[in-house]
């Protein structure tokens, strides 16, 4: 029975070596894809945002009007609580945490 438990633990230590060594690899890979993805989201995001501003400025400049860049409203002007609701909005945005 001693025998037995000793072969047991020698055979779980040897298999818990051989894991971690691939365990550390596959959460490295993991951790380096996560960032990746945020990275291309990011960088679709902004892509997105400067060619709405680029249409926004032009409807604006041919039409002359004030477009709103929140909502893409008719520009007016804005009550307090709507300035705070915004600013709370931007501040848990993925584009703005991660810069």
């Amino acid at each position: 029975m001693k025998e037995a438990i000793i072969l047991l633990n020698n055979h779980l230590r040897e298999v818990f070596e051989k894991s971690t060594t691939w365990f550390i690899i596959l959460l490295c890979v993991q951790i380096l894809t996560i960032i990746l993805v945020i990275y291309i989201y990011l960088e679709i995001e902004n892509s997105n945002y400067h060619y709405y501003m680029n249409t926004k400025n032009s409807l604006e400049s041919i039409f002359k009007v004030s477009i709103d860049s929140y909502d893409g409203s008719i520009g007016k002007n804005l009550t307090t609580e709507d300035i705070l609701i915004r600013k709370q909005n931007r501040k848990w945005h993925l584009k703005y945490l991660f810069k």
